[in-house]
């Protein structure tokens, strides 16, 4: 049942959207030049690995093994990238992830093998299902590269204190998914574009 819900609303969006990924592609290539896509490994259900698709919004041949930046002030964003990336607009791509079939709307965010090998017993637990576009902890988090711009060491406050938390998050959604948690999501995410506070 949901995977027939993920492709109604990935098709529709994709459809009604098109002319926007038009146009981040224009401002990409005039801007940046190609590639205006970039494809990453990530880990999917039970670790099967897959490309996840983004606009292109770092300078090319950048070394993103952990799929981590520095924070907003990371000089491998483009301007353009920067912009893209506070809008979320860069993940929008991802919606051809979930048609494929190897992400659903809801689900915990797609990390890097990287990070699912060095946090291995929290994964072991979350990606007994897709990972997706739309989790509770993404939407908590939804300002991460603010945070991590704000701290001496990014990469030691995500690995010790923001992976535990989500990860956490992410196990209690995987424990109660469902037709109910997922469109829950989903309203939540609405809710979170339209609030003031956001």
């Amino acid at each position: 049942m949901i995977r027939i819900f993920d492709v109604l609303i990935s098709f529709t969006a994709i459809i009604i959207l098109l002319p926007v990924f038009l146009i981040i592609a224009i401002v990409i290539l005039v801007k940046d030049g190609r590639p205006v896509f970039y494809a990453q490994s990530r880990s999917g259900r039970y670790f099967e690995n897959f490309s996840i698709y983004k606009f292109r919004t770092m300078v090319q041949n950048t070394d993103d093994r952990t799929g981590l930046t520095q924070g907003t002030d990371d000089s491998r964003i483009t301007t353009v990238g920067s912009v893209l990336r506070k809008t979320k607009l860069d993940e929008l791509p991802q919606l051809l992830n979930v048609l494929i079939g190897n992400m659903s709307v809801v689900g915990s965010r797609p990390q890097v093998p990287f990070y699912t090998n060095k946090f291995r017993d929290y994964y072991e637990k979350i990606l007994v299902k897709k990972p997706g576009i739309l989790s509770p902890a993404a939407i908590k988090f939804s300002d991460e590269d603010e945070i991590l711009a704000q701290v001496d060491n990014p990469v030691k406050y995500y690995e010790e204190v923001l992976v535990p938390i989500k990860c956490e998050m992410d196990i209690a959604l995987v424990e109660k998914f469902g037709i109910g948690s997922y469109f829950s999501v989903i309203l939540a995410y609405i809710k979170k574009v339209f609030s003031k506070d956001n």
